[in-house]
């Protein structure tokens, strides 16, 4: 019965971490789409900007704000994407541990794993794998904020540009 028991709980377990595992490509992915509309709206502020647009004041500071909220945006964006990885020591279970061990080591120590042992270490990768997929929410979340936040510095640059040059604050040729 105590053999039924831990099978049940390493199956728990092993639906558990492929749950949390889940949720990163849908932050990933969001990362993504937040990256490309951050870029598109650098490429439209740059495209709208001339050399005589830098030196009116009410150009170059709205600007200078929204550079680093941008900047910012992409600072957090990258840290999203590149989480520390840090953890998971001697763990069968997590990729950076397995690929430090020789192929015929590695399976060796899986072949002879207990079924508990196996669930504890599982156990440990759910909660390695939900505190990267909490930070890199937390990342995404500020990148989302900051690029939200920059809209408004973003459009008064557009806007100002618009009248200093009299022209639509749109990308033309």
């Amino acid at each position: 019965m105590a053999a039924a028991d831990d099978r049940h709980r390493l199956e728990v377990a092993e639906r558990q971490l492929a749950l949390v595992q889940s949720f990163m490509p849908r932050l990933d992915g969001k990362v993504t789409a937040l990256f490309a509309i951050v870029s598109a709206q650098l490429a439209v502020a740059a495209l709208n900007l001339t050399a005589s647009d830098l030196p009116k004041w009410y150009v170059t500071v709205p600007l200078a704000v929204f550079l680093i909220m941008i900047a910012w945006t992409y600072f957090n964006l990258y840290r999203c994407a590149f989480p520390h990885l840090d953890g998971g020591q001697n763990s069968l279970v997590y990729f950076a541990e397995i690929a430090k061990r020789r192929e015929s080591d590695f399976i060796q120590q899986y072949m002879d794993v207990s079924v508990s042992d196996l669930t504890n270490d599982l156990s440990g990768q759910i909660w390695r794998n939900s505190a990267i997929v909490s930070c890199k929410f937390k990342f995404l979340k500020s990148a989302t904020q900051w690029a939200m936040a920059s809209l408004v510095p973003w459009a008064i640059v557009l806007i100002a540009t618009s009248f200093s040059n009299a022209r639509i604050p749109i990308v033309s040729s």
